[in-house]
């Protein structure tokens, strides 16, 4: 993966894979909604509390008053947390109510971890938050190696929900233990589909980030079924980017579900790589879909860099010359001999397009746009 193609991933895909600071910021701010459940109260008790059973369900507005409610009564850490991210969410101010009521919280969080039996993950999550939105490194690793060290391995993990599971794998990112991350997020999901949550934005969270590990790693039909699954869970899910859903779809050969996908794409850091690349899948299917390898036999997912360019110039010379040959125009129906030049040409354009994730810069380089634009 090159590094312009790296930068667009870490922008736009709410996942700290090398885990830089940057990207621990990014996705706490991003996926913060799922980092957030029925804090004290336990598994049992939580279906009776309104105000938990609000929060746990994303539905913060309306969980806001009764946790206010709730803390008149009892003040507790939890509580603090819960209503300074429930104020950040539903006020909009910027996060400075959120950082005074967690500042209230972190004292209290710390007093109820110290009590004998009290070191609930739900309470060490929160401090590992606020440790780490305070800068507070040293702090942020105590309390996630605690819940690692205490509810992760200490644990029967075959107990755990998709919600706990989601929660180690943040603490794993906080920890910068991406292997350990990735494995828990695989372990939400599989919990999730045992137990669904009361709210499926935990679940279609966790299907986000594991669509991103797949991708990561170039299973492009399991990433495209995992931010499909996530969609449908809740269809507005920001943190499937169409970009990234484009490249999956692109990748699984899934032409116009990659051309939708790319087509929905509004972020400027994005969208114009999205409209060459849904431009270049209309072309790909235009001229019957993928060729796996070369003429010669040499697989085209198997090529490097360097042969991938040498055989696009290769390709584009065929296209243009068989073009020219059958004084095609643009908007007539393909001949088959344009089609197999052009099958060719865009098979190997859409696999450098997956390595480097750049078309914009390549075609206008090159002289290439006029056969990828529609």
């Amino acid at each position: 993966m090159n590094v312009r193609f790296t930068r667009i991933a870490t922008l736009h895909a709410d996942r700290p894979g090398a885990m830089s600071a940057l990207r621990l910021v990014a996705l706490a701010a991003a996926c913060a909604v799922a980092c957030s459940s029925g804090g004290e109260a336990s598994k049992k008790s939580a279906p009776q509390d309104p105000a938990q059973v609000l929060y746990a369900q994303g539905k913060y507005a309306e969980a806001l008053p009764l946790l206010e409610k709730a803390l008149a009564a009892r003040r507790t850490g939890s509580l603090l947390y819960q209503i300074g991210y429930c104020k950040g969410v539903v006020e909009g101010t910027g996060g400075a109510a959120q950082k005074q009521l967690w500042s209230e919280a972190r004292p209290l969080l710390e007093q109820e971890v110290a009590a004998p039996g009290q070191a609930t993950l739900d309470r060490l999550y929160y401090l590992t938050v606020i440790s780490s939105d305070d800068g507070q490194a040293e702090a942020m690793r105590k309390y996630g190696r605690q819940a690692v060290d205490t509810i992760e391995k200490g644990a029967d993990q075959s107990h755990l929900s998709g919600e706990e599971w989601f929660r180690l794998a943040r603490i794993h990112e906080f920890l910068e233990e991406p292997s350990e991350a990735e494995a828990a997020y695989r372990r939400s999901v599989s919990a999730f589909r045992a137990a669904p949550a009361a709210n499926p934005t935990y679940q279609a969270l966790a299907l986000a980030r594991v669509g991103e590990l797949e991708l990561d790693n170039r299973r492009y039909e399991a990433a495209a079924d995992a931010f499909a699954e996530a969609l449908k869970l809740v269809p507005s899910l920001n943190q499937v980017r169409p970009y990234r859903n484009g490249v999956a779809l692109f990748g699984a050969g899934r032409f116009d579900a990659a051309i939708a996908a790319f087509g929905a794409d509004r972020d400027p850091q994005t969208m114009t790589e999205s409209q060459y690349a849904g431009d270049l899948a209309r072309r790909t299917k235009e001229a019957g879909g993928l060729i796996p390898a070369e003429p010669d036999g040499v697989p085209i997912d198997q090529m490097p860099l360097e042969s991938l360019d040498g055989r696009i110039k290769d390709a584009t010379t065929a296209l243009r010359s068989s073009r020219e040959k059958n004084s095609y125009k643009p908007g007539d129906p393909l001949v088959p001999e344009i089609a197999d030049r052009q099958r060719r040409f865009t098979s190997l354009m859409r696999e450098r397009f997956l390595q480097t994730g750049e078309l914009q810069d390549f075609c206008l380089q090159e002289g290439l746009a006029d056969l990828v634009r529609r």
